[in-house]
């Protein structure tokens, strides 16, 4: 029986659900699918694996050593090796170096269906297969059930920003697509039926579902969304969580109205927003296409709304000087006497952006010993120092 083992690591397992729903949907004649949640097991399931056995991994950037020593450890076995995520999507060909048989770039669904119909009927596909962005978000679920693996629920993709430093636009397209909202119910009574009370959400731009172009809000839909989601959850007594982790929204998307539907619908007191720089210059450089007086605003009104904001701040963009890092110090000072949280980034360079192999200012010592403060202060958290190690490796 043909088998398809996929690693199904706690950074990856979203992309994952995505992709394995979309083959349980296909049921594809024979096809077993198995899950290996660590580096440990999926070489134990890969190298016990028979003939007809596929293995495939998703991985990011920062992952990329990672996938290439599981690739050395599995070349050469009668396996094949597939390999899809960020960073494959936007290097096939070094994925393919790293000794994967075949790569998928970009949206995989569609493609991996093929892929494994071709590969169950005693193919050997092979090279790097580019995947068609999927029109209909609804046409596949966000998570394969059967396997009883669950998670958020993607609701919209595509970006129409295409932000100097993200994948994000580069991979999905700069046209948003929305999961229609009787599909969403329809996922929601999934996990309800499977004993899960929180529904959470992925998407770019919370606030923005519905929106033809992604710049210009639908309030409409965002309404109907919330407030059928909602009835839904306090049916099955549940939580539905909007604007916060694993998504977020754009600053000037933080609108009374649509706080007052998160206030009212969502079960989250805390909103997730992209703020990335407070100088603006760097803003309009990076073309984030939204000010540092919409920053402030969004902050001021969510207080209003009692919802603390989160803001996300990027350190060591390329081209910052050391004004650009003052007017985001100031920023985050203002900010976090109004009540906000600050998330803390340093500058990675992502292929397949135009900031690709720009490793950036980096954190001066002077941008370090400030955030080093705004945290002592407990008013700032994040990552930022393994970021910024990985910067360096790559």
């Amino acid at each position: 029986m043909p088998e398809l083992i996929f690693y199904y690591s706690r950074e990856n397992r979203w992309s994952v659900n995505a992709l394995a729903a979309a083959l349980e949907g296909e049921r594809i004649k024979g096809l077993r699918l198995s899950f290996a949640a660590t580096e440990e097991e999926f070489l134990r399931a890969a190298l016990a694996a028979g003939p007809g056995t596929a293995a495939a991994v998703s991985f990011f950037t920062c992952q990329k050593k990672a996938a290439a020593s599981l690739a050395a450890r599995l070349r050469g076995r009668d396996l094949l090796l597939l390999a899809g995520g960020p960073h494959p999507s936007a290097l096939p060909e070094e994925a393919l170096a790293m000794g994967f048989d075949c790569v998928v770039a970009g949206e995989g669904e569609a493609a991996l269906v093929s892929l494994m119909r071709e590969f169950c009927a005693g193919g050997r596909p092979s090279g790097v297969i580019r995947g068609k962005r999927q029109q209909d978000l609804g046409q596949w679920p966000p998570f394969p059930v059967r396997a009883g693996l669950f998670g958020p629920i993607e609701i919209t993709r595509g970006c129409p920003f295409a932000c100097a430093y993200c994948q994000t636009s580069f991979l999905t397209g700069t046209r948003p697509r929305h999961r229609p909202v009787a599909d969403i119910l329809a996922h929601m009574r999934s996990l309800y039926a499977a004993g899960l009370k929180e529904t959470r959400f992925v998407t770019p731009d919370a606030f923005g579902y519905g929106s033809h172009d992604g710049r210009e809000m639908n309030l409409p839909a965002l309404r109907e969304l919330l407030e059928e989601a909602d009835a839904l959850a306090e049916k099955h007594g549940g939580k539905i969580f909007f604007g916060s982790f694993p998504s977020e929204v754009r600053p000037e998307h933080v609108t009374p109205q649509a706080l007052e539907l998160t206030r009212r619908h969502a079960s989250n007191r805390r909103l997730i927003i992209g703020a990335q720089t407070g100088s603006p210059r760097l803003l309009a450089a990076i073309g984030r296409g939204h000010t540092t007086a919409d920053i402030l605003l969004a902050c001021d009104l969510c207080r209003e709304y009692r919802i603390t904001p989160y803001l996300d701040f990027i350190f060591g963009l390329p081209g910052e000087t050391r004004a650009d890092e003052k007017d985001t110090e100031a920023m985050i000072e203002e900010l976090s006497r109004r009540g906000a949280m600050i998330h803390v980034h340093a500058f990675m360079p992502l292929p397949g952006t135009p900031f690709a192999g720009n490793r950036g200012r980096g954190i001066t010592a002077t941008g370090e010993a400030f955030l080093k403060r705004m945290e002592t202060r407990g008013k700032a958290f994040g990552k930022w120092r393994v970021q910024r190690g990985l910067a360096r490796e790559s």
